[in-house]
């Protein structure tokens, strides 16, 4: 490992974290410097006895003093952890959502610009390869009529803090940030969205169900101009795990997913296809090492930045505003109410995306 490796810790070793973790002691890019999670034992077991095991998250970013932190924690403790960070001048990687709400993310953003560190969100499909070659087929598409996308798996009856629409949970912000963020990537922001959400659609005799506020499942229509317009339904409620998106344009299909990519012609022959068997671990290796080759630079120009991921949480809330008002909603008219536009959330995009 090279001497210039960012000095890293890892907040949240369990689940999410856990990925990271792997990813994190298999790099050349990374020096983990601090483990911490609420479990002690699971805190040291992942520091490996080479670096600090905490169950203070506070504490393992003060006393770590790391120039990145990798944040694998629910909304609510992220939120004032990455305050914390761009106080002490440290970059900060984060879990998805980017924030419980738009005032929130706006607010972090702005924060981490004021401390001249860098704020990425884990929005790992991008780095998906069957995604990412879905983005680079997309043109050879011509005119894109429609896009279906979906996102299903049955979260079970331990829901913890995703049953509490306050602290961030929900199936339209957990699940559907993923498919809405990959075709805010691929199509932009629309000019509106309708949306409805469901709660109380588990199913009963499991277990005995806690009380909860947040939403199991949701529909959201985006429309485009000139007619486009993007699907979305996601659920917590209900397996097998499926997700997927489907581009419908001029020249046919481009159907993709976690595991392949397919472009067939408008009567189904197939024109392209890759197939996509990567390891959560590989994923999350390139993802972090182009994190901390970008942090280590202070790049001004970052993949999957805060700024970029405001489009999709400013969609997210959209959709939560029209569930409440059954009216089409703008979500650039959130991004307004805060000064902002499309133009200003993308100032940190790269201006050619990294090659997968």
């Amino acid at each position: 490992m090279s001497d210039a490796a960012l000095q890293a810790c890892l907040i949240g070793a369990g689940s999410f974290g856990a990925h990271a973790l792997e990813a994190l002691a298999r790099s050349e890019l990374v020096r983990l410097v601090g483990v911490s999670d609420r479990d002690r034992r699971l805190a040291e077991a992942a520091s490996g006895n080479v670096c600090g095991a905490y169950d203070d998250h506070r504490r393992a970013l003060v006393e770590t003093a790391p120039q990145a932190v990798f944040l694998a924690v629910p909304p609510a403790p992220a939120a004032e952890l990455a305050r914390l960070a761009a106080q002490r001048g440290i970059h900060v990687w984060r879990q998805v959502p980017l924030a419980r709400n738009l005032p929130e993310a706006v607010e972090l953003c702005r924060r981490m610009d004021r401390a001249d560190r860098q704020f990425v969100v884990g929005t790992e499909r991008r780095y998906r390869h069957s995604y990412r070659h879905a983005r680079t087929l997309r043109e050879r598409l011509g005119r894109i009529y429609m896009v279906r996308g979906h996102y299903e798996f049955n979260q079970g009856p331990d829901l913890a803090w995703r049953g509490d629409k306050d602290a961030g949970g929900g199936a339209l912000i957990e699940l559907g940030y993923h498919m809405l963020d990959l075709i805010i990537w691929l199509m932009g922001m629309p000019g509106s969205i309708l949306a409805v959400t469901g709660t109380g659609q588990r199913a009963p005799g499991e277990a005995d169900l806690p009380v909860y506020d947040s939403d199991d499942s949701a529909v959201i229509v985006m429309r485009y101009p000139h007619q486009a317009v993007a699907v979305v339904n996601v659920t917590r409620c209900f397996n097998p795990l499926r997700e997927g998106l489907t581009l419908y344009g001029e020249a046919g299909t481009i159907a993709a997913s976690a595991g392949e990519c397919i472009f067939r012609d408008r009567h189904g022959a197939v024109v392209d296809t890759l197939t996509d068997d990567e390891t959560p671990a590989g994923l999350f290796g390139r993802m972090i090492d182009d994190f901390a080759r970008t942090a280590l630079a202070n790049a001004p120009r970052y993949a999957c930045s805060g700024w970029e991921s405001l489009r999709t949480l400013a969609c997210v809330e959209a959709a939560y505003l029209s569930d409440r008002t059954g009216a089409c909603e703008d979500p650039h008219d959130l991004l307004a109410g805060y000064d902002l536009t499309e133009a200003d959330c993308l100032k940190t995009a790269p201006k050619e995306e990294p090659a997968p």
